[in-house]
């Protein structure tokens, strides 16, 4: 017999008086009024569920628990990034932002200005004075101004704008008309390396041919003011949106013509279209550019001349 089917009973009245009766009946209206009522019926029916729908010993083995390492993963997010378009744009080497009160700065060797502005009437415009670098890598420039000395040092530290959230190489202090104003800033000498066409030398550790691919190995034309990126797969062009900033760099959706790739020509144009999707960091160095993931080197371009 099922042991979800519910055996009737019998049940046998007893006659009451009508006092009796009536009480009886209080109470049942009682009962019925009561928001409890429900409540059991409802923790009932549930019961009386849960018993008849319990999955057999067969389905239950095919049920497949989450693994505890899957519940612990955790990922460590890069930060966003930065956007130095207008400062490549305009040529700058170095800029600097600061709140309370806002302020900027930047530094422009090729037009050679040092360009200062507060909210306030702290703002001036001067030739690019000379930059002294000491042995802790502090970059310090001194201007003789109207208003007396203007100071920028830039420290080699991490630093976050408490405004955009954003992260900086440079803790930055200017010291001007008898103020001290304190900011973030950035380098962007390294940055702007990356606007070349490279040559990529290896790629997972394999070097890579100068000969390999369709017509030659990959090669990336950086073109940072633009926001964007073409080149070659080894087998077809490519072109899509790129983003760097002074500690990384990501690949956009890229855009590939589609020629017909074969053997060892297909492998390489899919490794390293895989690879460039990847969250990568970058180092540029004596003509080589390195891009790295989770801080392992995974593919090494030549600038070409």
């Amino acid at each position: 017999m099922n042991s979800c089917n519910i055996e009737r009973q019998r049940t046998v009245y007893t006659v009451k008086p009508l006092a009796a009766f009536g009480a009886y009946r209080k109470r049942i209206r009682s009962l019925i009024d009561s928001t409890m009522l429900p409540k059991l019926i409802l923790v009932l029916l549930l019961l009386i569920g849960t018993a008849c729908h319990r999955p057999s010993a067969k389905i239950g083995a095919t049920l497949t628990p989450v693994p505890d390492s899957a519940k612990t993963v955790s990922r460590t997010e890069m930060p966003k990034i930065a956007d130095y378009s207008r400062y490549l744009k305009a040529g700058d080497e170095f800029m600097t932002i600061g709140n309370e009160p806002s302020w900027s700065l930047v530094i422009n060797s090729s037009k050679n200005y040092l360009r200062f502005k507060t909210s306030g009437a702290d703002s001036i415009s001067v030739p690019m004075p000379q930059r002294n670098v000491d042995s802790n890598g502090r970059v310090r420039f001194s201007a003789e101004t109207s208003q007396g000395t203007l100071t920028v040092l830039f420290r080699p530290d991490s630093c976050v704008d408490s405004m955009l959230g954003q992260q900086f190489d440079y803790r930055v202090d200017v010291t001007y008309n008898g103020k001290t104003y304190a900011g973030c800033g950035a380098s962007l000498r390294e940055l702007s390396l990356l606007n070349d066409i490279w040559v990529l030398q290896t790629l997972n550790g394999q070097t890579i041919s100068a000969t390999a691919g369709r017509g030659g190995p990959p090669r990336l034309d950086i073109q940072l003011a633009e926001g964007r990126v073409t080149g070659t797969t080894g087998c077809n062009r490519l072109t899509g949106p790129l983003k760097a900033d002074t500690r990384q760099l990501k690949f956009g959706s890229l855009a590939t013509t589609r020629m017909a790739c074969m053997g060892e020509t297909a492998r390489l144009e899919g490794d390293f279209l895989e690879t460039l999707s990847q969250t990568l960091t970058y180092r540029v160095a004596n003509g080589m550019l390195t891009l790295l993931h989770d801080n392992k080197p995974v593919m090494t371009f030549r600038k070409t001349d």
